[in-house]
């Protein structure tokens, strides 16, 4: 791929789609009887949540199966499909149903009168593990550790996710888990690369030859690598764990960028990021904090980067002032309940984050939307 498709992909973020599968509606609420009680119409509501984990349990199990690796390949009957994975006839049928239901598969009727069933050409590469925006990572962090972890969140709700010391905990995975998460996560990069570029050119943020930029805990780099295709000069240093840094070398090949990026492995806790960054980027590390630990970032950010050089953090940031109810603002809450789920982290507030940059010398400039984050960008005061 050249930097022409980086671009591409970038550009992508502005193309409308439809309602996520998770959004189907299952209850037909014009079906109830006029004067049905309040506590029916709540129970249907609720029981709608309740049945929540219907959708990644097929979704997954599909996935496990091979069944989208076989439907990539074209359409399928369930006795074609279940012939191809070596599974039961009817539980096949039941299984595509239930992806049909969640519009995951097209399902229409042959000439026969047999069912068949199409994965939709843009879900191809949600599926693929290659995809470069896969969910593939994400499905294997459920089933390495997210359905577990959420089986004990009342535990962790009451001793607050706490060490045996008492302690708040960093949120932590292996580096195996974190190495199969990292490349699902990939999709979250272009509406947000998107809206920081745009906002860095209105602040007359170039990025002539010299600029660098340093992405600390950089996983795949999908946001240095798209970044390097919206400012053609720009350089970039990527720093992660040993295991991470050959996918994001891979995929700045695979994009066309690695003569720009330069993976750099290390602990960015303990090692020494250098100075004089024109831009330091920081995606979805300060969840996986605790305060004091997000302050002591902040605090090296605030020293990794030149006397006019910006901060851009992309993360689960809460906006009291923003609206109770908004969109991001729920979807954030939530974020704060996995974490507390796995063990640690927190989707902290604006407020927060004003204190941290205080304590280490810097201000917020620019807090943007994008559909699952908030951008802060912040400068030195």
């Amino acid at each position: 791929m050249s930097v022409t498709t980086v671009t591409t992909v970038a550009a992508s973020a502005r193309i409308s789609v439809e309602p996520s599968a998770n959004l189907t509606p299952l209850v037909d609420t014009s079906r109830f009887p006029d004067g049905s009680p309040g506590e029916v119409r709540a129970a249907h509501r609720l029981y709608e949540h309740l049945i929540g984990m219907w959708a990644p349990g097929v979704i997954e199990a599909a996935q496990d199966l091979g069944a989208f690796a076989a439907l990539t390949e074209g359409p399928a009957t369930a006795a074609g499909l279940a012939e191809t994975l070596g599974t039961d006839l009817r539980a096949t049928r039941v299984l595509l149903d239930g992806l049909s239901a969640y519009d995951i598969v097209e399902r229409t009727r042959g000439t026969d009168g047999q069912a068949v069933y199409t994965l939709p050409t843009v879900l191809h590469g949600v599926f693929a593990p290659d995809g470069i925006f896969s969910l593939a990572g994400k499905i294997g962090h459920d089933r390495n550790v997210a359905w577990h972890a959420w089986r004990h969140l009342a535990g962790n709700v009451r001793d607050g996710a706490r060490s045996t010391e008492g302690e708040q905990r960093l949120n932590q995975i292996s580096e195996e888990d974190y190495t199969s998460l990292v490349r699902g996560i990939n999709f979250w990069a272009p509406p947000i690369v998107r809206s920081l570029a745009e906002e860095l050119r209105g602040q007359g943020w170039t990025s002539g030859a010299g600029r660098k930029l340093l992405d600390v805990g950089c996983g795949t780099g999908i946001y240095s690598h798209l970044l390097l295709g919206e400012f053609p000069e720009l350089e970039a240093a990527g720093l992660d764990a040993e295991r991470i840094i050959p996918i994001a070398d891979r995929q700045a090949a695979d994009l066309g960028v690695a003569g720009r990026f330069h993976g750099r492995t290390g602990d960015f806790w303990n090692d020494d990021w250098g100075t004089g960054s024109d831009l330091a980027l920081f995606v979805n590390i300060f969840h996986l904090q605790t305060p004091e630990s997000a302050r002591d970032l902040m605090l090296k950010a605030s020293k990794s980067v030149s006397d006019d050089g910006v901060i851009a953090i992309a993360d689960h940031i809460v906006d009291e002032d923003g609206g109770e109810g908004t969109t991001q603002n729920r979807f954030f809450r939530l974020f704060a309940a996995s974490m507390l789920a796995t063990g640690g982290g927190d989707a902290f507030s604006v407020q927060d984050y004003d204190q941290w940059l205080s304590d280490a010398g810097l201000r917020r400039v620019a807090l943007l939307d994008t559909p699952m984050h908030r951008v802060l960008l912040a400068r030195h005061a």
